[in-house]
């Protein structure tokens, strides 16, 4: 998988370095993905699959240069409210119209860590993830496009009471933007 992440981020780098791009003349994107997640804990033998539903809003800076916050909110009725809040930059490449390949660099915090669709949380848990992406948008005219994406997120959890752990996962991420 690490593999294939480096193949995948060297040919988009190489293909696209000729000249950044974002839809002509928009400034903000705004979307949602569903992703299928794989997780395993550290010391852990098999890894854990769930579905996940990111939100995020961005904002092309300078050329194909983007900052895109992400986040996620769980409140059930009795438990405790869980997020996770990340701070993502992207870079958007111009090969062949309509394909816009980017890579996706951030950093995130919360009380809790995705899981079963959900961010996971308590009041004495802290988590805080690196995030590492590649990908590639398909714009549907200059107003939207469809967007799809692996990610490499390394969560390190504290909680009181516990010691520290570790939490990688990988999502492919699949859904839709649109640009004004």
């Amino acid at each position: 998988m690490k593999k294939a992440f480096v193949i995948l981020t060297v040919f988009f780098f190489l293909g696209g370095l000729f000249v950044a791009a974002q839809p002509a003349g928009k400034k903000w994107e705004v979307g949602g993905s569903i992703s299928f997640t794989s997780f395993k804990f550290s010391g852990a033998t098999e890894s854990d699959s769930v579905f996940n539903l990111p939100v995020r809003v961005g904002y092309f800076i300078w050329q194909g240069l983007e900052i895109e916050p992400e986040v996620m909110y769980t409140k059930f009725s009795g438990d405790d409210a869980a997020y996770v809040l990340s701070a993502n930059v992207a870079y958007n490449f111009k090969m062949s119209r309509p394909i816009l390949p980017f890579v996706l660099g951030g950093v995130g915090f919360g009380n809790g860590f995705t899981y079963a669709g959900v961010a996971e949380g308590d009041p004495d848990l802290n988590a805080f993830t690196l995030q590492f992406g590649v990908g590639a948008k398909f714009l549907i005219g200059s107003s939207a496009a469809f967007r799809v994406e692996y990610r490499f997120t390394r969560n390190h959890l504290t909680e009181t009471g516990f010691e520290p752990e570790n939490l990688n996962s990988h999502q492919f991420l699949l859904g839709a933007s649109v640009f004004f």
